[in-house]
């Protein structure tokens, strides 16, 4: 499987690299999430299957020796738009070497829309930080958005063309 491009600036080693995820992926990208989010924050198995194989979704995954370290999954709105990430995670052993970044880089890329809008739990400072040192910014605060009541933040970020 060939490795998806990503911006020049975003280059990954040679042996990390950003392929297309699909259903051959579902334990994989299950165990991830598993590992990346609290329990009640993993979708339900209906939902990873529709992630994996709806027309039209983005999903990416980040692979090492052919472990999947990460994931993303996203679409468009408003008639391709505004990108939506839905997903990101990378494995908990593999966080804080600007891994996130490039696997959101490259998630933009593939999005290919000017606006991406994403929401994260109120709480997850890592993941704000990381937004917002790549150029998203707060837009909405979503009120108990999550379950158990913890509120979910809306960002955004403008691509330039």
């Amino acid at each position: 499987m060939k490795s998806l491009p990503v911006p020049a600036d975003e280059a990954l080693s040679d042996d990390i690299l950003i392929l297309p995820a699909g259903l051959s992926d579902l334990r994989a990208v299950r165990r991830l999430e598993k590992a990346c989010f609290r329990r009640e924050d993993i979708w339900p198995l209906v939902e990873s299957l529709w992630v994996l194989t709806s027309p039209g979704m983005v999903r990416l995954k980040m692979v090492k020796s052919e472990e999947v370290i990460g994931f993303l999954s996203g679409y468009t709105l408003s008639g391709r738009e505004v990108g939506w990430i839905s997903s990101i995670g990378i494995a908990p052993a593999w966080q804080g070497r600007q891994l996130g970044e490039r696997l959101l880089a490259a998630g933009e890329h593939a999005l290919g829309t000017r606006v991406i809008r994403l929401t994260v739990r109120a709480s997850n400072t890592p993941a704000i930080h990381l937004y917002e040192r790549t150029g998203y910014r707060q837009i909405q605060t979503a009120r108990g958005y999550y379950v158990g009541g913890e509120d979910g933040l809306v960002f955004e970020k403008l691509l330039s063309d």
